[in-house]
């Protein structure tokens, strides 16, 4: 972990998580907190995001599929533990979700990493329609137009916190913040994270160093997705409903958007995106 993030590098680390911590103290309204909750998810999806655009080289235009996929299905574990009684402590969801965005991007990877490029983005263009298109048609999961809804009090309180108030919620989204953005960063400074920016760069290169350019890009893309299922599960929390809008194409499309306006050649980049394009809309 020292040879990753050396102790003379943390401090940005300690500053971050003792800034976010403090932020309810300066902006106490229920607004401000909605605001900077859909922050922390935008900037989960934009980093997981980048994992494939920014380390891979590879354009996804249906990304969102997997952080879509992983928040209805968080979604219908806070209605088991509401409705069958389910003993799932709410901090513990985001797990759950990550696994599915996982589950489903080990799948789909598995035929559309074969080729980078315009025949990846074509593929994830046509997988995310497809999964979109199933949104809408199959009620018992995805629950049709009007989607699926939960209450996140339901569950079992955690030190005496039911997550009824916003400022728990906002709490409880910054610390797998700072979780998934310290993994995501970790990953990228492995050696799997230095030879994805190698296939990135030269697939040729990458091969002859003995390394499958196939299997590096399903990698990235699987732990692409696990992350992109946080996100998702950390929606479902905070808002407490998805619908068919939380993983078609036009989501998809702001992502991208978000990403790019940051820069997708560092890696705070989709920080500095997923905050400014978020103050803009709203």
């Amino acid at each position: 972990f020292q040879e990753l993030i050396p102790w003379s590098s943390a401090w940005p680390w300690v500053t971050a998580s003792v800034f976010l911590l403090a932020l309810p103290l300066i902006f106490p309204s229920g607004s401000a907190l909605t605001i900077m909750n859909q922050m922390a998810i935008t900037i989960i999806f934009a980093l997981a995001y980048n994992m494939l655009l920014g380390q891979g080289g590879m354009l996804s235009f249906g990304h969102a599929v997997y952080m879509g996929l992983g928040g209805f299905f968080c979604m219908h574990l806070i209605n088991k533990v509401e409705f069958s009684g389910w003993f799932l402590p709410l901090p513990l969801l985001p797990i759950f979700g990550g696994l599915f965005g996982l589950f489903f991007a080990f799948l789909i990877g598995s035929f559309s990493t074969r080729r980078a490029g315009t025949v990846f983005a074509m593929i994830s263009l046509g997988v995310g329609e497809l999964i979109a298109a199933c949104s809408i048609i199959i009620v018992a999961f995805f629950g049709g137009e009007e989607g699926i809804s939960g209450d996140r009090t339901m569950g079992p309180e955690v030190f005496g916190v039911d997550f009824a108030q916003q400022q728990e919620v906002y709490y409880l989204i910054i610390i797998w913040l700072l979780i998934a953005t310290l993994l995501m960063y970790l990953f990228s400074r492995t050696p799997i994270g230095r030879i994805t920016n190698a296939v990135r760069d030269n697939e040729e290169r990458a091969e002859f160093l003995g390394y499958s350019q196939r299997h590096v890009r399903w990698m990235s893309f699987c732990a692409s997705g696990f992350f992109c299922g946080i996100a998702g599960a950390l929606w479902a929390i905070n808002l407490e409903i998805l619908t068919e809008e939380n993983l078609n194409t036009t989501q998809s499309g702001i992502i991208l958007l978000v990403t790019f306006l940051g820069g997708v050649g560092f890696f705070v980049g989709p920080i500095v995106g997923a905050i400014v394009f978020t103050l803009l809309q709203t």
